[in-house]
This record gives structure tokens, sequence and C-alpha cells, in this order.
């Protein structure tokens, strides 16, 4: 008759937390939620490329990028921090909000595509992992190409091209 009682009483009365005082402290080594320096990201989407959990997403428009986090899926292993091409992305000490349905914390940041050094022309950046990946080691001239868009890159070749001919046509 007990069990019944109390069946009843927990239905009537609705659901009874007791809410900790605090928060234990973070320990020093603690990783958090994700933050990216916006304003300098070129949205090569390396971050996205190594994030196994899909909690970062990179969709490419024509002028411009998003740069999407979502803490509920981030599983804060820190892939994306240390393959961050630019060192952008940086873990908070802090532990992410508390969330009822998923992509409540979503974070969308939508940003312009760097422009051309050579032309001014908006261009989506070459991808920094995978140059590394290419030619083992990125040299400067590699790496100054990269910064241009593909037309002048062509250029950029064929002038070398030429050049490496004795200035022959």
């Amino acid at each position: 008759m007990n069990i019944l009682r109390m069946l009843l009483d927990n239905l009537l009365l609705g659901p009874a937390t007791v809410l900790f005082p605090q928060y234990p402290p973070t320990p020093a080594s603690f990783r958090g939620a994700v933050s990216n320096d916006a304003g300098q990201c070129v949205g090569c989407g390396t971050c996205a490329y190594v994030c196994t959990s899909g909690g970062i997403e990179v969709r490419h428009y024509v002028r411009d990028y998003e740069w999407i986090y979502d803490p509920g899926k981030c599983t804060f292993c820190g892939r994306c921090v240390d393959y961050c091409p630019l060192h952008l992305l940086t873990m908070s000490a802090d532990r992410p909000d508390a969330y009822g349905s998923s992509g409540e914390l979503k974070h969308v940041d939508r940003l312009p595509y760097p422009v051309c050094a050579g032309c001014g022309a908006v261009f989506e950046p070459v991808n920094q992992l995978l140059l590394e990946r290419a030619f083992g080691e990125v040299s400067s001239q590699i790496s100054g190409s990269s910064r241009l868009c593909q037309k002048c890159r062509s250029e950029l070749r064929a002038t070398e091209m030429i050049a490496a001919m004795g200035g022959k046509k």
C-alpha cells in the first residue's frame, strides 16, 4: 500500500529537485565550449574537417561563409583548437550552459571571405591543412600564392613559367 501512496503523491505533486548550493570548482585542465576569433577567421574549414562529432560546420556561399558551432554536439576533445592553422580557436574554462532541446546553444557567425592580395576580388581560401598534407612544409611562396584567387594564381604560374623559359613565349 505504501508504494501506491508514493506513486500517487509523485503523480499529483510533480517532480521535486533539490539544487546544489554551488558548482564544484573546475579543474585547471578543463576544456569547455569552443570560441572563434571571427574577425580573423578565413573560413578554411580545417576545424570542421577535424571535428569528429560534427559540432563545427562551415557552410560556403558565393561571397561569404557561415561558421557554426553547436556545443550540444561537441565532445570538447580540442582537435579543432589544435588544428586551426591560424590559432583562432580557444576553449573556455567555464562549463557550457545547460540546454533543453537540440541546437538551442548553436552559435552562427556569418563572415565575408578574404580578398585576393593580387586583384582584390573575394575568393574562397585554400585549406591550410590540405596544403600541409600536399606539400609537407608550406614555403613562403606557397603560403603567399594561397592568398590569391584562382585567376591571380594562374597568372602568377604563367609568369613564372615564362620567366623559367628565359622570357620566350
